[in-house]
């Protein structure tokens, strides 16, 4: 009977669900920043907000781009 070998290639499902929480902290963690930067200068309006946000997301994508395989 052949002997299973350990894979050294991780999971996929932990990379993936990894991938997918990476993407979700960062852009929640930039749409942290961008609020309590609004509360700082308090003029009204949720500018930093929405930029954080938009900085956030980009910057997580590019990320994900970037891990994915390039079959």
């Amino acid at each position: 009977m052949p002997e299973k070998r350990p894979s050294k290639e991780p999971n996929q499902y932990l990379k993936y669900s990894q991938l997918g929480l990476q993407l979700f902290v960062t852009i929640g963690i930039c749409g942290w920043l961008g609020y309590k930067m609004d509360e700082w200068w308090n003029d009204g309006r949720s500018l930093f907000v929405i930029l954080m946000v938009l900085v956030g997301a980009t910057g997580a994508i590019y990320q994900l781009y970037r891990s994915l395989p390039k079959d």
